[in-house]
């Protein structure tokens, strides 16, 4: 027996270019100033304020490259705070894991007991430098916390994209919708109705139109001959994988072949 676990999205790519962590009133105040960077702050105690709005402890905010920006803690109660400064082409992918105001850009979390010891962890390994793995490590360990996604994330989408994973992950070998459905651990009627949902086609005319693609790539890309291409997309027949691809095409894997030639 075998299992696999399929990541239920794509994480796109991500630098963390600094972790940082501060207390003194001198040292959390800046601005008003243009960051050229995407900065996330957390406020683990005390108060706080971001472009004239307060944050308080449980709370923190965000601002992006090219934005003035200016804050300041509370003189009677001054805050703690966290930060990251990253690197990513897709900020709003991490934003979305946040209770991000749009307005204020200002957002709740409920872990403050993981961010203090985040910050002690921060405090104690004083250096300039440190493995890129593993600011990128303490980043992650606090963005799983986050629950908006996965209160976002409907338990039939998960179950789809984790047979659409699995589908382009083995189909070389084609497995049946009810292989699909006991990897699962859903009924096949069930995968049926959230794959067709989310997708628009059935899971096996997925798994067709995807061996379909791969086939295409192989016969225009690379020196293999028709029964290798076959094995390729789970066909151990050749005259199999030629009947699937022509009534598909409409001319034989070979004709597709050539006429592809033709027309580089």
């Amino acid at each position: 027996m075998s299992f696999e676990i399929f990541a239920s999205d794509r994480l796109p790519r991500i630098n963390v270019l600094s972790v940082g962590c501060a207390h003194e009133p001198r040292h959390t105040r800046s601005g008003p100033i243009c960051r050229n960077a995407f900065v996330i702050h957390y406020c683990i105690k005390g108060k706080g304020y971001y472009l004239g709005n307060p944050v308080t402890a449980g709370q923190g905010f965000v601002f992006f490259p090219g934005n003035t920006v200016e804050y300041h803690p509370s003189k009677s109660d001054p805050w703690k705070y966290l930060w990251f400064i990253l690197e990513t082409p897709d900020p709003d992918y991490f934003l979305k894991y946040y209770d991000l105001n749009t307005a204020t850009k200002i957002f709740n979390y409920d872990f403050v007991d993981v961010l203090e010891e985040q910050y002690r962890n921060v405090c104690r390994n004083r250096t300039i430098s440190a493995d890129p793995v593993e600011c990128l490590l303490l980043y992650l360990n606090i963005l799983k916390n986050h629950s908006s996604v996965k209160a976002e994330q409907s338990k039939a989408s998960v179950y789809a994209r984790s047979a659409k994973d699995f589908i382009e992950t083995n189909y070389h070998r084609r497995p049946s919708v009810a292989e699909l459905a006991e990897h699962l651990n859903i009924s096949q009627s069930y995968l049926y109705r959230v794959f067709t949902e989310e997708y628009g086609v059935s899971p096996k005319e997925y798994l067709n139109r995807f061996c379909l693609d791969q086939a295409k790539i192989l016969l225009c890309s690379g020196d293999m001959n028709i029964s290798q291409v076959a094995a390729s997309v789970g066909y151990s027949d050749p005259l199999a994988f030629s009947a699937f691809f022509s009534k598909r095409k409409g001319c034989s894997p070979t004709a597709y072949r050539e006429r592809a030639k033709k027309n580089k």
